[in-house]
């Protein structure tokens, strides 16, 4: 378990090393305590926390619950990696001037680094935790960014060599796409849940601040909604390149068959052996027959190329 105190007038957030700093606390000082799901399970004397708990091991979404004295959830964050289908997850309580944290793996460790570098100012808990929501898509455009530029290679590689396995890294980064677009809506559900809960109790600098994280979430998800449609242009292109493939193999194939077909008629009517053929008897019957295959194949070879089928 790991504590930290956090001054709502200042914005100041640091890790409590000695325990000693708990008795000198002033009143616009606040404690969050960070827990594993054991030790909150055990020491946690919170109103609800056995569904917060339930939240933590069943649920696989980020969600959130609303009740007259407190609000907690469970935020699980999608690696930014295509193929990779893990998350990381935390769970918070908040009520009325105490908030927990729970992660079980230091999950929030660089997060409170990073507020501990940068004091929010004046703010709550309510603020604290839309700060610490923020960080987790901080850095999203830049890497939908990258994400579009590997779709767009991938676009231009279509063009001179079809891959083998094309179908494999489509779904790699569809399902990536989906599990990010689930996220961001998640995550604006979340914003208005808290809105519409304690709206009426945020300053004017904090309800601006929650309007502006649900943009940028709304933002993030129209940008993955539209990968999501290049993706499947992409797709589509390569289907109508495989299409333009095959077609050509089945033109080719058409052609060669068509270029052997007389030779096939004048094989099964020599081969008819009827008596009285002057030309069996003929010493110049067996050249005359090769030459004007040879004639025949070259003639039609002709006629194809100017026809451009070749």
């Amino acid at each position: 378990m790991q504590q930290y105190l956090l001054n709502t007038v200042k914005g100041d957030l640091h890790l409590i090393r000695d325990s000693r700093e708990l008795e000198k606390i002033l009143p616009d000082d606040r404690v969050i305590t960070v827990m594993n799901t054991g030790e909150f399970e055990e020491k946690a004397m919170l109103p609800h926390k056995s569904g917060l708990i339930a939240s933590i091991r069943h649920h696989s979404i980020s969600r959130l619950e609303t009740f007259s004295d407190c609000i907690q959830g469970i935020v699980r964050v999608p690696y930014r990696s295509s193929g990779n289908l893990t998350s990381q997850s935390f769970g918070f309580h908040l009520q009325d001037d105490t908030i927990t944290f729970i992660d079980d793996t230091d999950f929030l460790w660089k997060k409170f680094q990073k507020i501990e570098r940068d004091p929010l100012g004046v703010c709550s808990l309510t603020y604290l935790l839309l700060t610490v929501l923020d960080l987790f898509i901080a850095d999203d455009v830049a890497y939908l960014d990258k994400l579009e530029e590997k779709l767009v290679k991938m676009e231009e590689n279509l063009l001179h060599r079809i891959p083998t396995s094309f179908y494999a890294t489509v779904i790699g980064h569809r399902k990536e796409l989906a599990r990010l677009r689930a996220f961001y809506e998640q995550l604006m559900n979340m914003g208005d849940q808290i809105q519409a809960a304690v709206g009426h109790e945020l300053s004017p600098k904090e309800a601006a601040a929650w309007r502006i994280f649900d943009s940028r979430c709304d933002r993030l998800h129209g940008h993955v909604a539209m990968l999501a449609d290049y993706l499947l242009q992409i797709r589509e292109l390569y289907q109508s390149l495989i299409d333009v493939q095959q077609n050509q193999v089945m033109t080719f194939l058409t052609i060669v068959t068509t270029l052997f077909l007389p030779l096939t008629l004048i094989t099964g009517w020599f081969g008819m052996n009827f008596p009285n053929m002057y030309i069996f008897q003929w010493k110049w019957g067996y050249p005359l027959v090769i030459l004007l295959s040879i004639g025949l194949i070259i003639a039609e070879f002709i006629y194809f190329r100017n026809k451009k089928m070749l």
